[in-house]
C-alpha cells in the first residue's frame, strides 16, 4: 500500500523538531523561511497552502536545509537571501548577514547625503550599506572598498541584481569598487565615508571560532579592543574627507566613548550617536572640521 504524500505541514513540523533540537530561538521560523525558498515561493503563500503536498525532491532539498542550520548554519547562508532595507541580497560565507540594526547606519548616512555627494562604504561586504544608500539617492555618488576579493564578488553580484534595473543603465549609477586595505588604495576626497567594520574583539572571535561560528572572522575581528580598524580609520581619513565631511561607523555600544575620545582627538566635531532597535547606543558620526 503506497504511502500518503506528505503535506506542507508536515515537513514544517518536521523541520521545526529538528532545528529545535539546536536552536530554539525560532525555529518555526527558520523551517518555514528554508521550505519558502526551496519551494521557490514566500513565506506568506507557504503558510497559505499548508495542505498542499510536497513533492520527495523538494522535501529531500528542504531536509538538508535543516541539517545545515541545525549545524549552525545561518538561514541566510542556506537560502543565500537576506533583507536589507526592504531589498534582497544575495549572501554567502564570504560576508558578514546584513542585521536590521545596520539600517540605523544607513539611515543616519542618508542625513548627510545629497545629489552629487561623494560617498564611500568601507568594509563593504555584501554591498548592503552602499546599495541602499545608492538606491535611495540614485544622484549620488557612490563607492565601495573591501580587502576580500570574494566579498567583492557578491557585492558585484548584488549591484547588478538590485541596481541594474532601478538606475535604467545610467554610467552615474555605477558603483566603483575597490579591493583595498580600507583606505589605503582609494584616490580622493569625500563628503561622506560610512563603514561597520570588524568591531569584535580577539577574545570574542576566539570563543566564536570555537563555536565554528560560520560568518568570516577576518570581517568580526578588530582586535584586542575591537577598534583597531576604527582608529586607523578615523587617522586615514582625515586626507580623504573634504572640510565638513562626515564620518560614520557602526560599533558596540561599549565602544563609544572611546571612538568619540578618538574624533575629537583628529579634530571631528558635531560627534552624534544613534541608538539601535534594542535602544543600544550603535551608530557614531563625526563632521571633520579640516586640518590647520
Amino acid at each position: 500500500m503506497a504511502s500518503r504524500p506528505m503535506t506542507i505541514r508536515q515537513a514544517i513540523n518536521i523541520g521545526t523538531e529538528k532545528i529545535a533540537l539546536r536552536w530554539t530561538e525560532t525555529p518555526y521560523l527558520d523551517a518555514t523561511v528554508i521550505l519558502a525558498a526551496v519551494l521557490g515561493s514566500t513565506r506568506e503563500k507557504l503558510l497559505a497552502c499548508l495542505a498542499d503536498t510536497i513533492e520527495p525532491k523538494a522535501y529531500e532539498a528542504f531536509m538538508k536545509g535543516v541539517e545545515a542550520r541545525a549545524a549552525g548554519s545561518p538561514v541566510a547562508y542556506i537560502t543565500h537571501r537576506q533583507e536589507f532595507y526592504a531589498l534582497d541580497f544575495y549572501v554567502d560565507s564570504n560576508v558578514l548577514v546584513p542585521r536590521a540594526d545596520t539600517e540605523i547606519l544607513v539611515e543616519t548616512a542618508l542625513e548627510y547625503i545629497k545629489p552629487g555627494s561623494r560617498v564611500l562604504d568601507l568594509c563593504t561586504g555584501s554591498g548592503c550599506i552602499a546599495i541602499a544608500i545608492k538606491h535611495t539617492v540614485p544622484e549620488a555618488r557612490v563607492e565601495a572598498s573591501d580587502i576580500s576579493e570574494s566579498a567583492l564578488a557578491v557585492f558585484r553580484r548584488n549591484a547588478d541584481s538590485i541596481l541594474s534595473g532601478h538606475l535604467m543603465g545610467q554610467l552615474s549609477g555605477q558603483i566603483v569598487t575597490y579591493k583595498s586595505d580600507l583606505l589605503n588604495s582609494i584616490p580622493g576626497k569625500f563628503d561622506v565615508i560610512v563603514s561597520n567594520p570588524p568591531y569584535l574583539t580577539h577574545a570574542e572571535t576566539a570563543r566564536m571560532k570555537n563555536d565554528s561560528w560560520p560568518e568570516p572572522i577576518l570581517a568580526l575581528d578588530g582586535g584586542t579592543d575591537g577598534l583597531d580598524f576604527i582608529r586607523r580609520i578615523i587617522t586615514d581619513a582625515a586626507d580623504h574627507l573634504l572640510p565638513g565631511g562626515r564620518l560614520l561607523f557602526e560599533a558596540d555600544p561599549a565602544q563609544m566613548g572611546a571612538i568619540k575620545i578618538e574624533f575629537e582627538k583628529y579634530k571631528y566635531n558635531d560627534i552624534i550617536i544613534r541608538k539601535d532597535l534594542a535602544g543600544r547606543d550603535r551608530v557614531i558620526a563625526g563632521c571633520y572640521s579640516g586640518k590647520d
